[in-house]
């Protein structure tokens, strides 16, 4: 049913992944100024290069610009968020429900992947000195524990039911 324990863990690691899309990941440091690494992209934080002065206060700003996407990250990321929430309205259908757990389970390792692998060729490519990653990078983590245990209460139902059915 729709009010099961699995459908608050599959919400809440919908909840955490899609707040995940707009937090960041990690922080490079170059002698150029600072990037900052999300799943939209790397765009620079801080530089030299790009400041401006306004007219107003006459102060300098740094001017963000994002000048490598990272569509793998953001697509991965939000194709976890609907599967998820299918997941939830799946209830009739539990071995479905449990697959679809299982994939979600799969992609967001898969995520977590990407993430790193591209982490490290941003930081070589930029010439980091220090890659500075963001307490953020755990909610994928917690979305997969949660995941997980959404799994493991579809199974738990699914094996009720069959008990159920033997006995009559």
């Amino acid at each position: 049913m729709i009010q099961r324990i699995q459908s608050i863990y599959l919400l809440l690691a919908a909840a955490l992944m899609a707040t995940f899309l707009f937090l960041p990941i990690a922080q490079f440091d170059t002698p150029d100024g600072i990037y900052s690494f999300t799943s939209r992209g790397i765009s620079t934080v801080m530089s030299e290069a790009v400041s401006i002065s306004t007219p107003e206060s006459g102060a300098a700003i740094a001017q963000t610009e994002v000048f490598t996407p990272t569509w793998g990250v953001f697509i991965l990321g939000a194709v976890i968020i609907v599967l998820a929430l299918i997941t939830i309205f799946l209830y009739k259908n539990r071995p479905t429900q449990a697959r679809i757990c299982m994939i979600n389970a799969f992609f967001i390792v898969t995520l977590y992947i990407i993430i790193f692998l591209s982490g490290y060729t941003f930081h070589e490519e930029l010439a980091a000195t220090q890659i500075s990653w963001s307490a953020y990078t755990v909610t994928p983590f917690v979305a997969l524990v949660l995941d997980i245990l959404a799994y493991k209460a579809i199974n738990k139902d699914e094996h009720l039911v069959r008990s159920l059915d033997r006995i009559r």
